[in-house]
């Protein structure tokens, strides 16, 4: 069965289950964008002038700034699909919420650690 936006936004919101999705959420996409996506650039191509030369092209950057992000709105996705699948309304909507919410602070992502960086100095 098809469910329309209204029924899911009229379906009651687990906050435990909200709070624990964009907790780990959002620390696998930090983890992905600081950690995981440099370290694994350097090991394919190293470093020097021609790992230089391809980490200035436009397909790199869109990679390296934009990939942590897909994956974890794919992950979301997936959720959101199963939980709609199964009946779950409530689970579905804190998917929902979540990618909705991990969508803004993505792109907000540089004026917050601009704000941190400048109050905490």
């Amino acid at each position: 069965m098809k469910y329309k936006v209204k029924h899911i936004v009229n379906s009651e919101t687990r906050w435990w289950h909200l709070v624990f999705i964009l907790l780990a959420i959002a620390l696998a996409t930090t983890f992905l964008y600081i950690f995981l996506i440099p370290f694994v650039f350097w090991n394919i191509y190293g470093s020097g002038a021609s790992a230089d030369r391809i980490g200035r092209l436009p397909a790199m950057t869109f990679v390296g700034e934009w990939l942590p992000l897909i994956i974890a709105l794919m992950f979301l996705g997936f959720g959101f699909y199963r939980n709609t699948a199964k009946h779950s309304l409530s689970n579905a909507k804190s998917y929902l919420l979540v990618s909705i919410l991990l969508l803004l602070l993505y792109l907000l992502r540089i004026p917050i650690l601009n704000f941190m960086f400048t109050v905490f100095q």
